[in-house]
């Protein structure tokens, strides 16, 4: 079966994410609109359409385009290691640009189920089947100090990174990210 009309364009696409992932940051979530988005990467509204059913997957998706190598979840023999090297580089991330996109996405995501869904699934789940997978292995290993519970240490560290982003602050300094590690990983691990 032959397709008719033009064919989808990669570069189109690659254009539509950084226009949406551009708007996102100068105006939000709640203020993104296709239309924008269409004018930002001079294509049709319809371009958008057959790619996105709705605003929050394009959302979502641009914010996954920019972020994609920063994202890696690292498996060494250390879970000490391993959690300092994430959440370090996840506060890296959230310092910046994505930082406030991310921001306004979870704030938008109260109102919006399908951004709420769409982040939950792509953003959360991930990351917290990770954690869990990583901490209950460190915990199999003898790493775990005894009396730690595995959903409270996780909630310990990454309670800084994300606390500040839904209260629109910024982020722990790199320097006070050390400093609160230092103290969470203590608590956590065995030496």
């Amino acid at each position: 079966m032959s397709r008719t009309g033009r064919p989808r364009s990669d570069l189109a696409q690659a254009s539509i994410l950084a226009a949406a992932f551009d708007l996102l940051v100068e105006r939000g979530y709640d203020a993104l609109t296709i239309e924008a988005v269409a004018l930002r990467a001079g294509v049709g509204k319809t371009t958008i359409y057959r790619r996105w059913q709705a605003k929050a997957d394009l959302a979502v998706d641009a914010f996954f385009h920019a972020t994609e190598e920063e994202l890696r979840l690292p498996q060494t023999v250390s879970a000490r290691e391993d959690f300092a090297t994430q959440i370090t580089g996840l506060a890296a991330l959230l310092s910046g640009p994505r930082g406030a996109v991310l921001a306004t996405m979870l704030g938008g995501a109260r109102g919006d189920p399908v951004l709420s869904e769409a982040l939950g699934t792509r953003w959360l789940a991930p990351r917290r089947l990770w954690g869990l997978a990583r901490m209950t292995r460190a915990e199999a290993e003898g790493q775990l100090r005894p009396e730690v519970k595995v959903p409270a240490a996780l909630a310990l560290l990454y309670g800084p990174l994300y606390m500040p982003l839904l209260f629109g602050q910024p982020v722990p300094t790199p320097q006070a990210l050390q400093d609160i590690l230092g103290l969470s990983l203590s608590a956590i691990f065995l030496p």
